[in-house]
C-alpha cells in the first residue's frame, strides 16, 4: 500500500514583538514637572500679582502635589524668582534671534523698535515691574527682580549694540540710540497701563524711526544703515 504523505500544517509566522515604548528618564519627568509648575506660577503672577500669589494655587493649576512643588521650589520666594527667570529666559532667546536676523533685514533700527515693543508691551515685563515694585516691602524680592531683569535683558541690548556697530555706527551713537529707543518704548509700555492708544503709539514710533534715520544720515554717513524713508501716515 502506498504511503499517504503527511501534510504538515504550515507554521504561522511568529508575531514580531512591538518595539518597547521608550520610557522617559527621571530627569525628563522632573523637568516636565518643573516646567508645569513654572508656567502655572507665571499665570498666577500675571493674574494676581505678587501680592496675591499663593503656592497652593500654583500647585492646583500645575496639577501637582504640594510636596512635589516644595521639592523643586522650597519657598514662595524661590518659586517667584524661578518663574521670572523662566519667562525672561524665553524673552532673551527671542530677542537674540531677532537681533541676529536684523543684520539681514535691511531695517535694523525698525527691528530694534519691534523687539523693544515685543518685550516692554508684554506680560513678562509687567509681571517683572510688579515684582520690582513689590520689592519695596521685601528687599530680597527686589534684589532678585533686579538680578533677573539685568541678567536676562542686558545680553539682548548688548547684541543690538553689536548689530548697529557692525553696520557702521560709532559706539557712542549706537549706545545713545539704543538707550533712547528702549527708554521711549518702555515709557509707552508703562503708559498703556492707564491709556492704551495703539494707533497713536504706532505713529509716534514711526516718527521716531524717521528721526533716527535723519540723525544717522547726518552723524554717520558712512554707515550701512538704510537711508531715511518717507514717513508713514497714521491716525492720531
Amino acid at each position: 500500500m502506498a504511503e499517504v504523505p503527511v501534510v504538515r500544517a504550515a507554521r504561522r509566522p511568529r508575531p514580531v514583538p512591538a518595539a518597547p515604548k521608550s520610557r522617559r528618564t527621571q530627569a525628563a519627568r522632573s523637568g516636565e514637572m518643573k516646567r508645569r509648575i513654572l508656567d502655572a506660577a507665571f499665570e498666577v503672577l500675571k493674574e494676581r500679582g505678587v501680592a496675591g500669589f499663593t503656592t497652593p494655587e500654583v500647585a492646583r493649576r500645575a496639577g501637582v502635589s504640594r510636596g512635589a512643588q516644595v521639592h523643586h521650589f522650597p519657598s514662595k520666594h524661590d518659586l517667584v524668582t524661578a518663574a521670572m527667570e523662566h519667562v525672561f529666559g524665553i524673552a532673551l532667546a527671542d530677542g537674540l534671534r531677532l537681533a541676529e536676523a536684523a543684520k539681514r533685514s535691511g531695517r535694523p533700527v525698525e527691528a530694534l523698535i519691534g523687539d523693544a515693543q515685543a518685550f516692554y508691551f508684554s506680560d513678562c515685563f509687567f509681571v517683572g515691574l510688579d515684582m520690582l515694585l513689590a520689592g519695596g516691602k521685601d528687599p530680597a524680592l527686589k534684589e532678585a527682580g533686579i538680578r533677573v531683569v539685568r541678567n536676562y535683558r542686558r545680553p539682548v541690548e548688548q547684541q543690538w549694540l553689536a548689530v548697529m556697530q557692525e553696520l557702521g555706527l560709532p559706539a557712542r551713537i549706537s549706545e545713545d540710540l539704543l538707550l533712547l529707543t528702549v527708554s521711549l518704548v518702555r515709557g509707552f509700555g508703562i503708559r498703556q497701563l492707564w491709556s492704551a492708544e495703539p494707533e497713536r503709539v504706532a505713529g509716534l514710533l514711526s516718527l521716531w524711526q524717521d528721526m533716527i534715520d535723519t540723525y544717522v544720515a547726518a552723524k554717520a554717513p558712512a554707515s550701512t544703515l538704510p537711508a531715511a524713508r518717507p514717513r508713514r501716515r497714521t491716525g492720531t
